[in-house]
């Protein structure tokens, strides 16, 4: 939202506007963003970044935008703004851009735009920033020679120098310090984040496959112990937080990558709507609390969720491009939640549930690939670019997927004819109609994804089904039935 303080700059009285980039013009920082992509090409690059900075900010800089190949068309622009100076340029009005990022940076967004005259940008000798900006700018256009566009308390040594000020704030407390120090003739006044956007980099939705962690419970003896349940819980919550850290990771060196994709765009980093300085902040914390929550259940669980989050942090940041291998590894992270609540409860997991579930959640992990690989053929795309595989390989990955689906179905009639379940059950016959019902199920997945219909993810796609509630519903049922009759009563 713009609120005009001063009328429009006239033919009579011009005055250059010189625009800050980062957080004015961007919605985002564009070295936090290369930092991001330095990290993403070559990891161990982080561990050469204290000594880059050592030699001085603008030998950092020079290290750090060398690395950053980032498409400048998609970066996330502050909208309202570009079309302000849209209007000033069409009103003959000269506009500089002056930022603290490396010259070659600024020039590819100053060409991208076609809006400005001259463009500033840090070099080898110097960081244009704060007092150095405003000398170089008082050199140029003369004190009060010039408005300025800025958005940081960093701004204020040029503001000091300028003639009036647009100023991008979220905080009234500056605007109001802004406006002591220089008359302010255009404000762009930004809220905060709203907690829905914080929700959605969470990814909280994916939380529901944590629901993987209560199974053990679920088919144990301990239905009615509560120190099972509230385990379970703090379980979920050590594992949630750990997730999101990873989420979060995983956002914040996939932004190059996710704004080239139609629907990862809309994700809070990407789209500037949250700071990376508010990820790289977010991120720590939630692994901290998570793996303080693990070790308060127990450090055999703690070193359960330790090895959760270096498996998602090697998938996220190298085995996801690898063909079958990111299926695999993705197959053991849900077999992992169950292993973990296991763990929690101190309840153990035969060698046949693990097997039904690697098997399981395998199929489910290829039932993903090919559902992207599908969309693609749709869209006449032949290589995801993020991934391994071709749409040439999808023939190859349904037999995959669907032979794992049916393993699964045989591992459990096979546990089903173990003898020990009939010792554990009054009924054990009961169990056997849930062959037909999970091959009902796993291949009207498979079905539903070879139509195109299978957008996300296999298990969030169950929980917004209709048809997957009434088949866990009738899985539960049986399972009672199985327990006996007594077990049924008290129950409800």
């Amino acid at each position: 939202m713009i609120k005009s303080h001063l009328q429009p700059v006239t033919q009579e009285e011009k005055r250059p506007l010189v625009v800050d980039l980062d957080g004015t013009l961007l919605q985002s920082d564009s070295l936090l963003e290369s930092m991001c992509a330095v990290v993403r090409r070559k990891f161990s690059d982080l561990f050469l970044m204290p000594l880059w900075l050592s030699k001085g900010l603008p030998y950092f800089k020079q290290r750090v935008y060398a690395r950053n190949d980032s498409d400048t068309a998609r970066l996330p622009y502050n909208l309202d703004i570009l079309e302000a100076l849209r209007i000033e340029q069409k009103r003959g009005r000269r506009l500089i851009l002056a930022t603290g990022a490396r010259q070659e940076f600024a020039q590819k967004v100053a060409d991208h735009l076609g809006l400005f005259a001259e463009t500033y940008g840090s070099t080898d000798q110097e960081n244009l920033t704060g007092s150095t900006k405003a000398q170089r700018m008082v050199e140029r256009f003369g004190s009060k020679g010039f408005d300025y566009a800025g958005n940081s308390r960093v701004d204020k040594a040029v503001w000091r120098q300028a003639s009036a000020a647009w100023l991008v704030s979220d905080s009234e407390a500056f605007s109001r310090e802004v406006k002591s120090l220089i008359p302010v003739s255009k404000e762009f006044r930004f809220g905060p984040p709203r907690l829905k956007v914080y929700l959605k980099a969470l990814r909280v939705h994916q939380w529901s496959k944590n629901m993987l962690i209560f199974l053990p419970t679920l088919l144990s003896h301990h239905y009615f112990e509560m120190q099972s349940w509230i385990s379970c819980l703090l379980a979920f919550g050590s594992f949630s937080a750990i997730a999101s850290s990873v989420y979060i990771l995983n956002d914040l060196l996939d932004i190059e990558a996710d704004r080239r994709h139609p629907d990862n765009r809309k994700r809070p980093f990407a789209a500037g709507t949250l700071s990376i300085i508010t990820g790289w902040s977010l991120a720590p914390l939630l692994l901290l609390g998570g793996l303080g929550l693990g070790l308060y259940l127990s450090f055999n669980y703690f070193l359960v969720v330790l090895g959760y989050f270096a498996m998602t942090c090697l998938y996220s940041l190298k085995v996801k491009q690898l063909a079958i291998a990111d299926i695999i590894v993705l197959a053991l992270l849900y077999t992992w939640r169950v292993l973990a609540g296991g763990v929690a409860t101190e309840t153990i997991i035969t060698e046949w549930f693990m097997t039904f579930a690697l098997f399981f959640f395998l199929s489910l992990a290829t039932l993903k690939r090919c559902s992207e690989l599908i969309l693609m053929e749709q869209n006449q795309e032949k290589k995801n670019k993020r991934r391994g595989y071709m749409v040439a390989d999808l023939p190859l990955l349904l037999s995959f997927g669907v032979a794992s689906s049916y393993l699964s179905v045989l591992v459990m009639a096979l546990y089903l004819n173990d003898p020990r379940v009939a010792v554990q059950l009054r009924y054990p016959e009961a169990l056997w109609t849930l062959c037909p019902i999970l091959l009902y199920w796993l291949s009207r997945l498979w079905l539903m994804a070879y139509r195109g219909h299978m957008t996300t993810d296999p298990l969030v796609f169950a929980l917004r089904d209709r048809t997957s509630y009434v088949i866990a519903l009738s899985a539960g049922i049986l399972w009672l039935l199985a327990r006996g009759p007594l077990f049924l009563a008290f129950a409800f």
